[in-house]
């Protein structure tokens, strides 16, 4: 379930008593948000977090096998130059 709120530069929300955000500016399609937080709260962007998961993935599916003819081929590469 999302809860959408609508907000105006300047205005912020506030998420636990911890987390303040505030929108800073609206234009060209894009959003400015200022994020007050205590540092030991992760702040990460979430296409930032999928792009890491694709690569856990793309290098777990990776086998042994296939790991060592990349690497032979890597090792011919650097003999040839």
């Amino acid at each position: 379930m999302m809860l959408v709120i609508s907000r105006k530069p300047g205005e912020s929300l506030v998420i636990s008593e911890q987390i303040k955000i505030t929108v800073i500016s609206l234009g060209n399609d894009k959003v400015t948000i200022g994020i007050d937080a205590p540092r030991e709260v992760k702040i990460v962007r979430e296409e930032l977090i999928e792009t890491i998961e694709a690569n856990k993935a793309a290098s777990s599916s990776i086998d042994q096998t296939e790991y060592q003819g990349i690497a032979a081929l890597l090792k011919n590469r650097r003999k040839s130059e």
